[in-house]
Formats: structure tokens, C-alpha cells, sequence
């Protein structure tokens, strides 16, 4: 019975089909001026799509850098074999949409201490006897987080905390101290409701007061430091922390972090002759264009090579870039392609380019780049240049008179990168690093304006276009 029901269901398909065909027929012939009527749009449509001109292009091929390195047997092969693509001039999206955010009035910032945490504090801070200094290392930003989380350990330590100790010795070679980079009295007299801070460790009775030295593990909680480094800092009175990055965790107390958001977005300001320089810089770009981004490009040989990544430059690139490696000592052998699959690869200068551009920023747009040494110089930059003329930095805005005081120094010429990062309309980066970390921070907690990472994610699909 089944077997019949189905038979009669397949012949009338046919007989379905035959009755929807007379149907429309019927239709069309008792609406004559509609079905004309489409017709014309059809047509108008066909014509509009053929007349119209195509959008200038320009032609981008993988790997700039393999023009450089006399185009290596492996990497001419793998040019020849890369097609180009067309990249649009000009951005496709229009309008203070691609500046700002609606979303943006939604948001404050909420790093204001609460009633529970000051009167706690502002009994903790009765005991002074003991004294925690803090060494950062690597360049500012790291360093910036280095003194961010030494605060919080002297909270945790109801300790009194000593200025901190920037790092004077490591690959960025700066002399500089504390007080020639921030504002050391806005420091101190701004933390004052949370953590005593002194200048400098005095002695006791005309004896000096030598600090303990000592190192604490990454990511250390606050039971790590009551268990590792109060018993010492009670036997001792002054303990040292060595090396101090990253050595607080991330998992702490809302009141915690919220002491953090005070000393990173608010404590640590720059000296007014940095902030002074970087205003100009800012006024500077504000004068060429209404709106600018902003990019810090992180394309230096050491960090190249720390990557363990590969980015086109042949035999070459992999000599320079494997004796730098050899600096240390616990990195493990590379896998570029492996690196590169998992989206951990900086982005060239030119993938930023073309990132940007599919954002909808057009080659009208002004563009900062925060940068240092680029790995393969004016040539590496060329791709990114031609998609962004209006290219500026600050040895392009100011005088090497104006910039005197200043470039002799790494940190102060980061500050005024950092001053002018903070702010633009939109802040982009090709690496998830310091810099990147604070300021995508600091815009979200005190300005709630536009930065722009490019995740692992969109890192392989770049890549994978290229």
C-alpha cells in the first residue's frame, strides 16, 4: 500500500510542473506592464554593470623583501608563481563611522579605589619598617609593567616602596632614571592614599640600609608573596626584587586590578618636557589632517628573530636572523612555517598595509608609524609607503634640534611614540606587545576610541592572500 502511494506521488510531479508553467503563462499575459516593467530594470541593470569603469588597482606580490636579497633561487620561484591581486585606492567605508564608535558614550572608566579598600589601606600604611625596591627590566613599556605591578606588591607586602629602579643595562642601552621619563612627585603624592613611596632607601641610626636581593617567580600571586617574600622582608627590612616583569599574576582581587588601572593610566605621567614635545607632535599631525592613525610597527632585527618566524628575505635574512637567535640561549629551534600557521608572525609593513586598507582606510589617510631599526631599511617600508603617501613619524614632524634632547635615549623617544599613539583616531599594531597592550588598555579605560590588533586569525588569512 505504501509502495502505491509513493507511485502516485512521482507522477504527479510532472502534472505539477505542466499546471505551475500554464499558471505564470496566465499571469504574465493579464499583467503585461509588469512583467515589462522588470524587464526594463533587468536590462538597465545589465547595461549599468557593464559600462561602469573598474577601480584603479595596484599590484602587490609576497614577500618585499625578497626584492632586496637578489631574488634567491627558492624565493624568485615562489614570486613567479604568486599571482597579484588588486588592492582599491581608496577605503570603502565613508563617514565618522570609520573614526569613532556610537558604542563609545556607553563606556567610563571605573579604576577609583572603593570605601573598603581606603580604609583598609590607610591603615596598612602605619607600618613602615619595611622596604621593598624593585629592578625592571627591558624597554619602557615593559618596564612601565615592571613598576605597575611593584606597586601592587607593596600593597600586598604593606610595604613602603622605594621609586623604582629602570633598567639602565640591557639591550636598550638607556641611561635614563625615573625621574627623566616620569613625573616623579606626581607619582608619589597620586599613590599616597594607597602605598607609601620614597625617593631613595635612607639608613637607620647612620648605618646603611642594604637590600636583600632576591627574584620571585613570573605570574608570583599575592599568597606567593606572603609566603616567599614577607618572612624575608620581615628578617631583612629592605628586600630588592630583581628582573621585575611580569612577576604578579593576573588573577587578583577587582580592588587589585583596580590599583593597577591607577598606577598605569594615572600615576605614571611623563616629565613636561617629554609631554611638551609630544603635544607638538600631535599638533603637528592635527595641522596635515582632521583625523590620523596611528601605528606602532615592530619590525626590528631582534625581534624578528626572537619570533622564530620567516618573512621572505632567502638565505640571508636567515643568517642574520639565526646569529641574533643564538643571543639567547633558551629559545627553542624554530618552525617558521609552523609559527606562521598559528598566526604567531608579526605582520610586515606591507600585510599592515593591506589590513588597513581592507578596514576601509584609504591612501588619503595620514599615517603615523611608531618604529624603531625596520629590518631591511627603506625597502621594507616601500609596500606600505605607496599605500599610505601621507606617511609621517616624528624625525618627519620635528628637527633633529627639537628632538636633541631626546634621541640619544630610547625610552624618551618611546614616550613621545606612546604620547602620539594615545592620541590618534585609531591606534594599529602588527604585534600583540607591550606598547600595544598598554595603550589598547589606557584607550579603553580613559578615551574609549579605536585601536585596531590584527589577531592570529587575520594574521594567516594576510598570509594566505599574499
Amino acid at each position: 500500500m505504501k509502495k502505491k502511494k509513493r507511485d502516485t506521488k512521482r507522477h504527479n510531479i510532472p502534472a505539477a510542473v505542466l499546471h505551475w508553467m500554464l499558471f505564470t503563462r496566465y499571469y504574465l499575459l493579464q499583467f503585461p506592464l509588469l512583467s515589462a516593467f522588470f524587464g526594463f530594470l533587468l536590462l538597465l541593470f545589465a547595461a549599468f554593470a557593464f559600462l561602469s569603469p573598474l577601480p584603479p588597482i595596484i599590484n602587490h606580490h609576497n614577500h618585499s623583501l625578497q626584492l632586496k636579497n637578489g631574488a634567491k633561487a627558492e624565493e624568485s620561484t615562489l614570486s613567479k608563481e604568486t599571482s597579484s591581486f588588486r588592492v582599491p585606492r581608496s577605503g570603502w567605508r565613508l563617514g565618522r563611522h570609520l573614526w569613532s564608535s556610537r558604542s563609545s558614550k556607553f563606556y567610563y572608566g571605573c579604576s577609583n579605589a572603593s570605601e573598603s579598600f581606603e580604609n583598609v589601606a590607610a591603615d596598612r600604611r602605619k607600618n613602615s619598617d619595611r622596604y621593598l625596591l624593585i629592578a625592571t627590566s627591558g624597554g619602557l613599556n615593559q618596564q612601565r609593567t615592571g613598576i605597575t605591578d611593584g606597586v601592587v606588591a607593596a600593597y600586598i607586602l604593606n610595604a613602603t616602596l622605594v621609586v623604582p629602579k629602570l633598567d639602565q643595562k640591557s639591550f636598550w642601552n638607556d641611561s635614563s632614571d625615573f625621574a627623566q621619563i616620569f613625573d616623579v612627585d606626581w607619582f608619589i603624592s597620586f599613590l599616597s592614599k594607597d602605598v607609601t613611596i620614597i625617593k631613595q632607601l635612607h639608613g637607620k641610626g647612620g648605618k646603611a640600609l642594604n637590600p636583600y636581593r632576591m627574584r620571585v617567580p613570573r605570574k608570583c600571586t599575592p599568597t606567593c608573596y606572603l609566603t616567599k617574600v614577607l618572612p624575608v622582608l620581615n628578617k631583612k627590612h629592605a628586600v630588592q626584587l630583581g628582573k621585575f616583569d611580569y612577576r604578579l599574576s593576573n588573577r587578583l582581587d577587582p580592588d587589585l586590578q583596580k590599583l593597577r588601572c591607577r598606577v598605569n593610566y594615572h600615576a605614571l605621567k611623563f616629565t613636561d618636557s617629554i609631554l611638551e614635545m609630544g603635544k607638538k607632535l600631535v599638533q603637528r599631525m592635527r595641522m596635515k589632517s582632521e583625523h590620523f592613525i596611528a601605528l606602532h610597527l615592530r619590525f626590528e632585527p631582534d625581534m624578528l628573530a626572537f619570533s622564530g618566524c620567516y618573512f621572505g628575505g632567502g638565505e640571508k635574512e636567515r643568517m642574520e636572523l639565526g646569529k641574533i637567535r643564538r643571543r639567547w640561549k633558551s629559545l627553542h629551534t624554530s618552525n617558521p612555517d609552523k609559527e606562521r600557521r598559528q598566526g604567531r608572525c608579526p605582520l610586515t609593513p606591507e600585510e599592515v598595509g593591506l589590513m588597513l586598507r581592507a578596514l576601509g582606510f584609504g591612501s588619503d589617510v595620514h599615517l603615523y608609524v611608531a618604529s624603531g631599526e625596520v629590518y631591511g631599511g627603506e625597502e621594507t617600508l616601500a609596500p606600505l609607503k605607496a599605500l599610505f603617501p601621507n606617511f609621517h613619524s616624528k624625525e618627519t614632524l620635528a628637527s633633529m634640534r627639537e628632538l636633541a634632547p631626546f634621541s640619544s635615549f630610547s625610552s624618551r623617544m618611546a614616550a613621545l611614540d606612546f604620547i602620539v599613539c594615545d592620541e590618534s583616531d585609531v591606534f594599529s599594531t602588527n604585534n600583540n606587545g607591550n606598547m600595544a597592550k598598554i595603550l589598547a588598555g589606557r584607550r579603553y579605560v580613559c578615551k574609549f576610541v579605536f585601536w585596531v590588533l590584527c589577531t592570529a586569525v587575520c594574521s594567516e588569512a594576510i598570509s594566505r592572500t599574499l
